[in-house]
């Protein structure tokens, strides 16, 4: 009874261990990439004066603190053209995942959520079905924020492979990265 009960459990050892094995990875091209910085280059309308804010945890999610973590301040009743870049810089050279999202534009999009800040974003950019992608964008200030509130603007990469759609929100998809940037126009 005892063998039969030791070959019984090596059998299903070496039949889980094959159907894992032989198990195709469905999920290989849906997996989040590793993006340890987010650069968000805002460049006042009409003029060449840009400032870069940027977002670095160079050991990526939890481990260390983030070692960059700028505040986005902006002048009231401005328009300002934004521009992402998405680094991995968890690997020498740094890998640039920028122009691997504009590639698979379908199966990405940026959302931004503003609190507590009088800045108001609208996509510029589209993938192939007309549907927004968010690498660049345009930022409207109005009024000043209140001295001693600061507010933020959440900056969130979702993938959404094979499913990205027309009026889709932000809970749909995997989140390749969020990060709520403090914020204030003054």
């Amino acid at each position: 009874m005892k063998q039969q009960f030791i070959r019984f459990s090596a059998m299903c050892l070496l039949f889980s261990v094959a159907v894992i094995g032989c198990k195709k990875d469905d999920h290989a091209h849906d997996e989040s990439e590793l993006i340890t910085t987010v650069n968000v280059k805002l460049t006042e309308s009409g003029t060449t004066n840009a400032t870069t804010f940027t977002f670095r945890d160079t050991d990526g999610p939890g481990g260390n603190a983030p070692t960059k973590f700028d505040t986005i301040k902006l002048a009231p009743n401005k328009t300002y053209n934004c521009e992402i870049t998405v680094l991995n810089e968890s690997k020498t050279p740094a890998e640039d995942k920028t122009s691997e999202i504009r590639n698979e534009a379908n199966d990405h999009q940026f959302y931004f959520a503003v609190t507590q800040a009088s800045i108001t974003v609208s996509n510029l950019d589209t993938d192939s079905r007309s549907l927004p992608l968010g690498l660049t964008s345009r930022w409207t200030t109005t009024t000043a924020t209140p001295v001693g509130v600061t507010g933020s603007v959440r900056v969130t990469l979702k993938h959404k492979p094979g499913a990205k759609a027309s009026g889709d929100d932000v809970s749909k998809g995997e989140t390749d990265i969020e990060i709520a940037f403090p914020a204030v126009v003054r």
